[in-house]
Order: structure tokens, then C-alpha cells, then sequence
């Protein structure tokens, strides 16, 4: 439960209430953001890598197929 709070002026007083939506993912700076960037595209090389090696080691084995059932 949050605690009540008590303003008081002498005069005439304006008080600004601030809402804000704080997500720790949006309060990063830009040095954090760009190591989470950094590592995004490494995982991604890497596994865009993994796909070509096994994607060649399948056309080479599937030529090698034809080639023997022919």
C-alpha cells in the first residue's frame, strides 16, 4: 500500500504528478544496447553458418545418391 503525501504552500502551489511505465529493458544505455545488439547478430551468424555447412553437406550427399541409384 503505497503512503500518502502532504504538500503544503504558503500561496498559490502547483503540484505535477509524473507517471511513468519503468521496464528495465526500456532504461538501457546505449553501450548496453549495443552489447545485446552485438550479441543478437553473433548468435545469428553463427547459426546462419551452421545452415549453409549443413545445407552443403546435403547437396553433396544428395548428388552422390542420384548418381548411384541412376
Amino acid at each position: 500500500m503505497s503512503a500518502s503525501q502532504v504538500v503544503e504552500c504558503s500561496g498559490a502551489c502547483t503540484v505535477t504528478v509524473v507517471h511513468e511505465l519503468a521496464l528495465p529493458v526500456l532504461n538501457l544505455s546505449t553501450d548496453e544496447a549495443a552489447l545485446i545488439t552485438s550479441a543478437v547478430l553473433v548468435v545469428w551468424v553463427v547459426g546462419y553458418a551452421f545452415r549453409m555447412v549443413i545445407r552443403t553437406l546435403n547437396i553433396d550427399s544428395g548428388s552422390t545418391m542420384e548418381d548411384n541409384q541412376s
